[in-house]
């Protein structure tokens, strides 16, 4: 799951960072895979999720997605996605849908230590692992770090960075919250793998 490999920040500010992704295989099982995905929705939501969200539908919970009516057109889908901002969710989502034996691909963005620790925790074992190697090329032309910690989140890009400097700005001079701010920058991805209480808590120093 490339597009949430990629987040930026220190090991600390990446602790309580998790996307869970349930995705049906061509040729395998993404024929008719909507009873199985509504019972991952069902899981997740069963949680303590912080974002969901659908490409598909073109936003996420936060921005007006329902969870019944997406859970409608999961037959016409092969995949969903949700975020973790804790170890316990994380742990409580996988055992759940170990138990439910649905026969579906379940990929966990996060640190790889704890995410091998989380697996272990719950019985199951890791069957591949993919490394983020950093970034190569002329790193003046990125944004700041405590920029891109917040637009790394996105993992098609589609938070700005001029927008989380004009956010930030505004939580600077006391005319938003950081959590009203990490709201406003979750909108524009719509995957749902906008972690608001990790970009809370980075936009609030």
């Amino acid at each position: 799951m490339s597009h949430s490999l990629h987040r930026y920040g220190t090991y600390e500010s990446l602790k309580n960072d998790y996307c869970i992704y349930a995705r049906c295989a061509k040729g395998v099982n993404r024929d008719h895979p909507g009873d199985k995905l509504r019972k991952i929705l069902s899981i997740y939501l069963s949680e303590e999720y912080v974002n969901f969200g659908s490409s598909h539908a073109g936003k996420n919970i936060l921005n007006g997605l329902e969870p019944e009516e997406y859970a409608k057109t999961l037959d016409n889908s092969y995949g969903i996605i949700s975020t973790f901002a804790k170890r316990s969710a994380v742990a409580g989502v996988l055992k759940k849908i170990r138990d439910a034996e649905l026969g579906v691909s379940i990929v966990v963005s996060g640190l790889i230590d704890q995410v091998v620790d989380i697996a272990r925790e719950c019985n199951l074992k890791p069957h591949t692992a993919t490394l983020s190697l950093g970034i190569y090329g002329d790193r003046s032309l990125l944004a700041k770090g405590e920029t891109l910690m917040i637009t790394t989140m996105c993992g098609h890009s589609q938070v700005g960075t001029n927008l989380v400097e004009s956010v930030r700005e505004k939580v600077k001079n006391k005319q938003l919250t950081p959590e009203e701010a990490a709201r406003i920058l979750s909108k524009p991805c719509p995957c749902g793998i906008f972690n608001t209480v990790r970009c809370a808590e980075l936009i609030g120093k």
